[in-house]
């Protein structure tokens, strides 16, 4: 080759490497990030809500576009290794956020679990208590944890940003006959797109919300109760106008949820139905202007393949998953770990058989 030749080869070798390079700095500067174990690119400008189908019950993920989650709720005690899985399909390491809005073992049941498995924040729950052994599992969980325990209520802010907001619009009061009324109703806020979670919260709350003045009118309203009938009343709903309504119920579940008056009220709305006992897990998708919403792509599976010990809070003792004595642990009595120091420090001992 003479030198002209491979000078000008030289020369379309730069100008090609001045293109890819300027490429790669285009797509570094764009909203978003590549997952590496997942090898798949995250839009980091999109919050995503997954309301996890955990039958008659309700436990609500949200991503925030600013790498923070959400969780709302935490279905019953046996979901535990529905949520676990389903959260670490999604690389989920720690919750800045968990809402636990009322407690009924149908929303606080695998909060234990939740807590002893990932780093957590800060946990809401309303200024009300419960006599059962899953409530106090629960402040068990907060207290022999890193949690800080907030006692909400309307008007209680737990982010202000420039482009998210998520507050608290109830309970209003200190009492109610009905522990349903006391539910942490709270609405989301992302750009010009709106999201309200209502718990079990009753007619009684929804007027005390409306009376309040705020702002309910939502693109998307998690339909209260499981979808009963003293839940999402014709003033409330009327005030809500949302788009969307997402029900939380188990298949052929024995209280009837969602009830045919509550159904009727959200078609004659207008408001696009959306079932996790029709389709199973749901995701909604916002970009801050539009919202997509549709049955979720991450699996249902209550595989224990990412989670590292299994402890039997009936024995005390923690496994491999693989043990044979986990084959004939009671669901109840199960608790997950990812680090065996937490294990340990909460008075398990390793077994016998499986030696973890």
């Amino acid at each position: 080759m003479d030198g002209a030749a491979e000078q000008s080869v030289n020369s379309m070798k730069k100008h090609i490497l001045t293109i890819f390079m300027a490429a790669v700095l285009l797509f570094a500067s764009a909203s978003c990030s590549v997952d590496v174990n997942n090898n798949r690119v995250i839009e980091t400008d999109e919050l995503r809500i997954h309301f996890i189908d955990v039958g008659q019950a309700d436990c609500i993920l949200i991503e925030l576009p600013t790498d923070e989650q959400i969780l709302i709720d935490a279905g019953n005690r046996d979901d535990s290794q529905v949520i676990i899985n389903y959260l670490d399909q999604l690389r989920i390491d720690d919750i800045e956020y968990f809402v636990l809005t009322h407690p009924h073992e149908d929303h606080i049941g695998s909060a234990p679990a939740v807590l002893d498995y990932y780093d957590v924040e800060r946990v809401y729950m309303p200024d009300v208590s419960q006599d059962s052994q899953i409530y106090r599992d629960t402040i068990s969980a907060v207290e022999n944890g890193e949690s800080e325990l907030i006692k909400a209520k309307e008007g209680t802010s737990i982010i202000d940003s420039e482009d998210i907001s998520f507050y608290v619009l109830a309970p209003n009061s200190m009492w109610y006959s009905e522990t349903n009324e006391y539910s942490l109703v709270t609405r989301l806020t992302y750009k010009d797109t709106s999201f309200l979670f209502t718990g079990d919260a009753e007619s009684v709350s929804e007027t005390e919300i409306i009376n309040s003045g705020n702002d309910i009118d939502s693109d998307l309203l998690k339909v209260g109760h499981h979808g009963g009938s003293t839940s999402t009343s014709q003033n409330f709903l009327n005030e809500v106008s949302p788009e969307y309504a997402v029900i939380s119920a188990g298949k052929d579940n024995p209280y009837g949820h969602p009830s045919d008056k509550v159904l009727k009220r959200l078609n004659n709305s207008g408001a696009q139905i959306f079932r996790t006992d029709q389709i199973g897990s749901i995701t909604a998708i916002s970009d801050g202007n539009n919202i997509k919403i549709g049955k979720s792509k991450i699996s249902e599976s209550s595989s224990i393949a990412n989670i590292k010990y299994i402890g039997n809070t009936n024995s005390m003792k923690f496994h491999y998953p693989g043990c044979s004595s986990v084959k004939d642990m009671k669901e109840k009595n199960k608790i997950f770990f990812k680090i065996r120091d937490k294990a340990i420090k909460q008075g398990f001992i390793p077994c016998s058989i499986c030696n973890p």
